[in-house]
């Protein structure tokens, strides 16, 4: 077992994502480190433009992706974060008791951020290796004043870059994160499957972020919220289609699957073209109204499909959800063809003081030893203040990359720690060497190459960033290896060794420290989980309140509850793959961790085709007793099951008074329904599906017999 979840691990070190390669930031930020570097070398101030290109270098990572209000925010903080961690550096380096606590100081500061964003940690990063690198030189006041001041410079000149660019870039990143949307539900209308659903609800997740996040004018704003919105009332149709077209029992009856199967295949390059032409519909580009075109006549196919299977044994039953459908690509159309702005939702009006106060309750909600953020900000303060110890006794001329090291591989979990740990290692070896050997084989007296190796191998490092960790950890070291050069004019060959040397001190040392003192991922899934299944059970009881109200919910309670569903779906299941990773045996098993994710899953698409079926009024009655007293037995349930997850149980049991499992009245209920499963309507069938995600839980837990005795109450 050890042996496999090791072997996990390390394959990981190879994986890329091409989604992540940013080519276009990477061209630009490596432009904003050659422009100081050729000021510097045209001015003869070299070393004053490698002070510039190290804020630049910087400020480009804080601006790698995003929002362009989320961008220049994190630049913005990045370029003063880093302006004084500089200051500090140059004074600290002074005197070694001083420098070894002010980093330890910065790299706890660091770690604790991670808690407001992942920006936020990265920035915290990467100003506690410009601390340590910048005290290696130490100054005097107006010295360090001046080096701050570069680094200013240099982080404004990129933010400055990236606001040139994203005025002439023909997309932006919230019309991407809405075309992404509608291209993962053509991918889910082709080709249903759960790995589908689980990119489609990623991509919602993030659109709905990015979108809050932004500066982009209302117009263009609203129109593409009003394109989330319709992805979104669209995507409970395709899932009660999907459930026909699979033959799921609550819904084979009241469908014909193949005609189901038709229909998404027909509809999924209808979602796919809406996604290629997101941004020119954001803008009201007279170049989309050809698509507008296409959704008229596709709702009016569809409509026309639909009216044909009336009549029909059981295509007519699945005629009203196409019908459904037509008609939200319909509206969609009226929509986006009207000249008006459309109301902006209340979450996307937060000010920017309310911003700030979330991130300092965020902050503060981390302050505790029962937080894994917290442990890694304390693991990280050691690992960096041992490290800068050692870089200050050690008699190597290069020991201070033990600190930057152990501070770049470590992280919250162990296996981002250790697979990270790995791919530093090879991917510092690789730069160390191709750095080296192209300044010992290209003779460079003006800099003029060494200045070209900065900007390619910059640009390849914010490309590489997200791409590839091994990559990236290539063109970083060998961007500081020429960087290095340049400033302490040392032949390349002689200082490679102690480089490699420091790395691999720094890599051990990390890992050690966090095997000393470790934060296993399985003992934070167990609250993932809770949290999904709770989750679940909040949207389990909006969707039955609009049965109570008469089929007259509201769409936007419903729409936040489904937002909720997505994101701790999507994190339990983030947090189930780390622990399958990890290389000891979690409590709970991996078989019941998927089978509570998969539980999960059904329930949602039971809740979003029965939500279909509301908003298209064709389950608007009210529960019977019966139905009740299931639903109430199925939230008890849930309840209980995340309760038991929070308690952190390595067997999970569902309702360890057996209280549950004794009420033959329910099981009665479920019995006498299926006996009349063929004239029961959708919600019925519905209500039972429910139970019998919870009894296939309950069986894949060992909590009942594979065939529980009935009660003597029955």
């Amino acid at each position: 077992m050890i042996r496999r979840r090791t072997w996990r691990s390390l394959h990981s070190v190879i994986e890329r994502d091409r989604t992540s390669l940013r080519v276009l930031p990477g061209l630009r930020n490596g432009v904003g480190i050659l422009i100081p570097l050729v000021w510097g070398l045209k001015s003869g101030h070299l070393l004053s433009g490698i002070g510039v290109a190290v804020g630049a270098l910087v400020a480009g990572f804080a601006g790698n992706a995003g929002t362009a209000r989320r961008r220049l925010r994190t630049m913005l903080f990045a370029t003063a974060w880093m302006s004084v961690t500089t200051f500090m550096g140059a004074l600290a380096g002074h005197r070694a008791w001083l420098i070894v606590s002010v980093a330890a100081l910065s790299g706890w500061l660091s770690g604790m951020m991670l808690g407001v964003s992942q920006p936020s940690g990265q920035v915290g990063l990467l100003a506690t290796n410009a601390l340590i690198l910048i005290s290696t030189s130490p100054q005097s006041v107006s010295g360090a004043l001046y080096r701050a001041c570069l680094v200013a410079c240099g982080g404004l000149l990129q933010t400055a870059l990236m606001l040139a660019v994203d005025l002439v870039s023909p997309q932006s990143a919230e019309a991407q994160s809405v075309s992404k949307v509608y291209r993962k539900l053509g991918a889910y209308a082709a080709s249903p499957s759960r790995q589908s659903d689980l990119e489609l609800a990623a991509s919602l997740v993030e659109a709905s972020d990015l979108l809050r996040d932004s500066y982009m004018p209302k117009r263009h704003r609203s129109r593409l919220y009003r394109l989330l919105d319709g992805a979104e009332q669209i995507r409970m149709y395709v899932v009660a289609l999907a459930e026909i077209a699979r033959g799921r029992a609550y819904a084979q009856e009241l469908g014909d699957a193949v005609f189901a199967g038709d229909i998404l295949r027909q509809c999924a390059p209808i979602f796919s073209a809406l996604g290629d032409h997101v941004w020119l519909i954001a803008q009201g580009d007279k170049r989309a109204q050809p698509l507008m075109y296409i959704l008229e006549r596709a709702s009016a196919e569809l409509s026309a499909i639909a009216q044909s299977a009336q009549g029909g044994e059981r295509k007519e039953e699945t005629a009203a959800h196409v019908e459904a459908v037509a008609r939200s690509l319909m509206a969609l159309r009226d929509d986006l063809v009207q000249p008006g702005v459309h109301a902006l939702p209340p979450e996307a009006l937060e000010s920017t003081a309310s911003k700030i106060k979330q991130a300092w309750q965020a902050l503060q909600s981390h302050l505790t030893w029962d937080s894994a953020i917290f442990r890694h900000a304390l693991r990280v303060a050691i690992a960096v203040g041992i490290g800068e110890t050692l870089a200050v006794a050690l008699p190597w001329s290069h020991a201070y990359w033990v600190p930057l090291t152990a501070n770049i591989i470590l992280r919250p979990d162990f296996t981002s720690t250790f697979t990270r740990g790995i791919a530093r290692v090879l991917g510092t070896m690789a730069g160390l060497l191709l750095a080296t050997l192209l300044l010992a084989a290209v003779p460079d007296r003006t800099g003029m190459f060494a200045s070209a190796c900065i900007v390619v191998f910059g640009s390849l490092m914010y490309m590489w960033v997200t791409y590839n960790y091994a990559l990236f950890s290539c063109a970083l070291t060998a961007l500081m290896v020429v960087l290095l050069s340049m400033f302490e004019r040392q032949a390349p060959i002689p200082t490679m060794a102690d480089r490699m040397l420091a790395t691999l001190v720094g890599s051990a040392l990390a890992i050690l420290i966090y095997l000393m003192w470790p934060t296993w991922q399985h003992q934070q899934v167990n609250r993932a989980l809770a949290q999904a299944v709770e989750r679940e059970r909040d949207y389990f009881r909006g969707v039955l309140g609009v049965f109570a109200e008469g089929g007259k919910g509201s769409p936007r309670r419903l729409a936040r509850e489904r937002q909720a569903v997505r994101v701790s779906r999507t994190n339990a299941a983030a947090a189930v793959r780390q622990v399958l990773a990890e290389p000891v045996a979690p409590p709970m098993s991996a078989h019941i961790m998927v089978a509570i994710l998969v539980g999960m899953h059904r329930f949602s698409d039971t809740l979003l085709s029965l939500e279909a079926y509301t908003w298209e009024g064709r389950a608007a009655r009210p529960l019977t007793q019966g139905e009740e007293e299931i639903a109430r037995w199925v939230d008890r349930a849930l309840s209980s099951l995340a309760d038991e997850l929070r308690n952190g149980a390595g067997e999970m049991v569902i309702d360890p008074s057996g209280e549950l499992w004794h009420q033959g009245s329910v099981r009665s209920h479920v019995e006498a329904m299926e006996v009349h499963w063929r004239a029961l309507d959708v919600i019925a069938r519905a209500v039972v599906r429910l139970y019998h995600v919870i009894q296939t839980l309950a069986r894949v837990t060992h909590e009942i017999d594979a065939d529980p005795p009935q009660d003597s109450s029955s």
